[in-house]
């Protein structure tokens, strides 16, 4: 059970990471004030509790589908 909490976790993080890097950068071209990871990582405050969860598990399928990505993409490199 402790790797499968560990597992979502990290697949997080990864989601978060990526999506706090994308929003930086068109934040930061459009001259908007950047948002923090820690809004990113947890969504806005004053949230439905629905809303979080939904938010925690685009994070982390989104990380899912980067790790996975990389790993496709390092077998195909490897390969050649």
């Amino acid at each position: 059970m402790f790797d499968h909490i560990l597992g979502s976790v990290f697949f997080e993080f990864i989601g978060a990471f990526s999506k706090w890097i994308v929003y930086a950068a068109i934040y930061k071209m459009r001259g908007k004030k950047v948002i923090s990871f820690n809004e990113m990582w947890g969504g806005k405050k004053n949230s439905k509790r629905s809303d979080i969860l939904m938010h925690g598990f685009s994070n982390i399928i989104l990380g899912l589908l980067i790790v996975v990505g990389f790993l496709v993409l390092a077998i195909k490199i490897g390969k050649s």
